[in-house]
């Protein structure tokens, strides 16, 4: 019996040591190394730029209920807004390197994107449209929190005031519309004020005076109570705005 207990006791020591033994080496095994991932960041910004073309474009053809060109242009800012999420989501570029709802947000952007498709696809180009409108908000809060607002996001505060003096002016009331004409006119002197976009030309100024000018229209029928005219002229607004967004609005970036 003693000689039983003590191979018994032999076998249990040795039994720890071996487990003592690979406890130290996992240890060990485990010990993880900081691992530095570096963005490319021309990439990033390209990938970006071709994504809000694609955005800008959507926003156009969905608008103007062309289907053909909206399918092309929304399946291609699914695909480039997908590649960001999937390349960048989880090793953001400098700009948001801080950010810690980056991931989240660019995911969003995704569904955003994948929420309009699925509109389209059912028919409802009306739908569709409206369904990217909440991509400017989305990137204008994320630039707004990491410091980096620039001419596309004072585009988007315009369009915002803009859309909601069309609205007033849909349901005739002219004393709304003319209590956002000062709004209208200090956001759009924010947008004239802004950094230049690299792909402004030499019509740019005029682009941005016939805004001007067509706020000032709006602010005269507006005054005059002109119902009717008040309507004309706040569709005129949004037709002007939207040229220089078509041509210079940077959402996605």
């Amino acid at each position: 019996m003693k000689m039983k207990m003590l191979f018994t006791c032999i076998f249990l020591t040795i039994s720890l040591a071996l487990i003592s033994g690979c406890v130290e080496d996992t240890g060990k095994n485990e010990t993880t190394e900081t691992t530095f991932v570096v963005v490319n960041e021309t990439e990033f910004s390209q990938t970006m730029e071709e994504a809000n073309t694609a955005y800008v474009k959507a926003l156009v053809s969905t608008s103007q209920k062309n289907v053909n060109a909206s399918k092309s242009s929304i399946a291609e800012l699914v695909n480039k807004l997908s590649y960001v999420s999937d390349t960048y989501g989880e090793n953001p570029p400098e700009m948001y390197i801080n950010d810690k709802n980056w991931q989240t947000e660019i995911k969003r952007a995704v569904l955003i994107a994948e929420h309009s498709q699925e509109m389209l696809e059912e028919g409802d180009i009306e739908a569709a449209h409206n369904g990217l409108e909440p991509m400017r908000d989305l990137f204008f809060s994320l630039h707004e929190r990491n410091n980096i607002l620039h001419m596309g996001d004072y585009l988007t505060i315009f369009h915002m005031t803009m859309e909601e003096a069309i609205d007033a002016a849909n349901v005739n009331d002219t004393e709304t519309v003319s209590s956002y004409i000062p709004t209208l006119k200090s956001e759009w002197q924010n947008v004239k004020d802004a950094e230049r976009p690299s792909l402004a030309d030499s019509n740019y100024n005029q682009s941005l005076a016939t805004v001007e000018a067509a706020i000032g229209v709006l602010e005269e029928s507006a005054s005059n109570e002109n119902t009717t005219q008040v309507q004309e002229d706040s569709e005129n607004l949004r037709l002007a705005f939207s040229k220089v967004f078509a041509k210079y609005g940077v959402v996605i970036s």
